[in-house]
């Protein structure tokens, strides 16, 4: 029993332990899908290799999409056809991405890290 309540200790410190300030796991994270967003809609590299990349230093941080309740597979799919879905988007704007940037990752953030903090408290 003293070894099954271990476990089940351990267990439970480890997979909260990333989550322990909420405010910047959601920063991270948010952050991570606007490195997505801004590296597709800037550049000509592949979507694939982009979300690779960013969800590698996502983990790299100590992070797992299982601490926010997310499915990676599910999260890689999306991420690759949002930034796909961006991509497409930029090239239809008439004003420069470069110019835009900033207003677009101004509107993201606020949102995501919003999200990100429901989700959190709801997992509670």
């Amino acid at each position: 029993m003293r070894y099954l309540l271990s476990i089940l200790l351990i267990w439970s410190v480890s997979s909260n332990a990333a989550l322990v300030d909420h405010e910047k796991a959601a920063q991270d994270l948010c952050d991570t899908e606007w490195k997505i967003t801004d590296r597709a809609s800037g550049t000509n590299e592949n979507t694939t290799n982009i979300v690779s990349d960013e969800v590698a230093s996502f983990k790299a941080k100590g992070y797992a999409f299982s601490d926010f309740s997310i499915d990676e597979t599910d999260f890689i799919k999306v991420s690759i056809e949002g930034a796909d879905g961006s991509r497409k988007m930029i090239k239809e704007m008439d004003t420069p991405y470069s110019e835009a940037r900033d207003f677009l990752k101004n509107r993201m953030m606020p949102i995501c890290i919003k999200n990100v903090l429901t989700g959190i408290d709801n997992k509670k």
